[in-house]
């Protein structure tokens, strides 16, 4: 099926459309084309398509529509009724996604005029606790929150038309398999739509369908383009030993690094770490730190405060997923993550809508197992392989040599000085003069016979 130009020949809905125009979107992406008019129709759909294809919208505005003209149509019960109902679940694995769904939903909503509310870690208990009261058009909730709010009976999804999985992969691999399970049950199966939307092909999600949705008859959409990336995206590959690393991003910061950016590594230590040093040597810019083990209202706060400030966030794959970051410039793998389908996924937070993003990846000798995994599952895209460097289109690689060799000149100077001082020690009286050498400190300049020298008689003049 070749791809639909125009938004107007799959939405129909004024209000959806508006948002379409206000936001200068002009035509559905390929991936957008195909999906919309099958969820228009009614039918489930499981989406895998490639980072930055624009997934969110594939469910976000056929849902808004939907949910309007079935409001328009009086096809919603009583509001006395529907209290703690939601008509739409969207399940986000982690905090920062339901934070930026929430953003998306809305925005159009803001046309659409539908009630979205957002059940995740860090929110008031309090607020939480009114949701039972509220009539909600579109929940967007992680599934532990919302399957503890419905063992407490404080929501219903019994009327709940729509449920989509966002990287319904992730929820599976972050263990909420059993909470997806019992929210699906809450639901009414012969009411709900199920939409299950992910980056990556995984196995396990294909074993959950069968189990758990084996009645339902899937739209698939399983993308050529999927585990790839747009040709935007520029990979620097920089060979190093581990111990060089600090010293590598901080010339990179002061000689490469503009606009907004992403340091990745692997274990919140090593973000503490960074967010401790990084700071005092570079003052005049902004950093943040955001790691799964930080509570819930800093994780917030940082978040909140990289999207408004810019600057360098330092994170762990907390964000690597889903994340659509405006004006995100570079990210750099620090670590290189210890699963291949992460690389994809960090990289895949820059170059998006077709603007050019740079990938930064610092390579140790203990990366190449990794290397050969992450090659194998990007195969042939050129755009992010792991490769021999240039080092001549790297200011940052000529920085770092330089200081080396500044460094190393510096501490010959210092040897040579000490040697000095060592070597021409005065002599103290009552001592033998001695060589005090950096090889033997304690070996003398002249061997002692055992006898006592002869003393040096003059003539005297008459």
């Amino acid at each position: 099926m070749s791809p639909i130009m125009s938004f107007e020949k799959i939405l129909s809905h004024p209000t959806v459309l508006a948002f379409t125009t206000e936001n200068k979107l002009k035509e559905p992406t390929r991936i957008q084309s195909l999906v919309i008019p099958d969820f228009i129709k009614g039918k489930s759909v499981n989406v895998i398509a490639k980072t930055g294809s624009g997934k969110t919208l594939c469910f976000a505005l056929p849902i808004c529509e939907l949910l309007k003209t079935a409001e328009e149509d009086g096809m919603v019960g009583d509001p006395k009724e529907t209290k703690g109902k939601p008509r739409a679940v969207i399940l986000a694995p982690t905090r920062e996604l339901a934070l930026q769904l929430q953003k998306v939903f809305k925005s159009v909503s803001h046309h659409v005029k539908l009630r979205v509310r957002m059940l995740a870690g860090g929110e008031a208990a309090k607020a939480n606790h009114l949701l039972s009261r509220d009539n909600i058009d579109i929940l967007i909730a992680t599934p532990g929150r919302l399957s503890n709010a419905l063992k407490r009976k404080e929501l219903n999804l019994k009327e709940t038309n729509y449920l989509i999985m966002d990287e319904a992969d992730q929820l599976l691999e972050m263990g909420f398999r059993r909470d997806l399970e019992n929210i699906y049950k809450s639901c009414d199966d012969t009411l709900v739509h199920v939409g299950l939307f992910s980056a990556t092909h995984s196995s396990s999600l294909d074993e959950f369908c069968r189990t758990i949705f084996s009645e339902i008859d899937f739209a698939s959409y399983n993308s050529e383009d999927k585990n790839k990336l747009t040709q935007s995206v520029r990979t620097f590959n920089i060979y190093l030993k581990d111990d060089e690393k600090l010293k590598m991003t901080e010339a990179f910061l002061k000689n490469q690094a503009q606009g907004r950016g992403i340091i990745f590594v692997n274990k919140h230590d090593t973000v503490n770490s960074l967010y401790s040093q990084l700071p005092e040597k570079f003052p005049k810019m902004k950093f943040h730190a955001l790691h799964g083990e930080m509570e819930a209202k800093a994780r917030k706060k940082a978040y909140d405060q990289f999207l408004k400030e810019g600057g360098v966030l330092i994170s762990t794959d907390i964000t690597a997923r889903g994340m659509d970051i405006d004006d995100l410039v570079w990210v750099m793998n620090f670590d290189l993550p210890f699963e291949a389908v992460y690389y994809i996924h960090r990289c895949g937070r820059v170059g998006r809508r077709q603007a050019e993003g740079f990938a930064y990846n610092l390579v140790t000798p203990k990366d190449m197992n990794i290397i050969t995994r992450i090659n194998e599952a990007i195969k042939n895209q050129s755009a992010i392989r792991l490769t021999a460097f240039d080092e001549k289109k790297f200011s940052a690689v000529k920085a770092i040599k330089a200081k080396a060799v500044e460094t190393k000149l510096d501490k010959k100077k210092k040897q040579l000085d000490e040697l000095k001082k060592k070597v021409f020690t005065k002599k103290k009286p009552g001592e033998k003069r001695h060589a005090k050498t950096v090889k033997n400190a304690n070996t003398p300049r002249y061997k002692r016979t055992g006898k006592p020298a002869a003393k040096k008689t003059t003539r005297s003049s008459r």
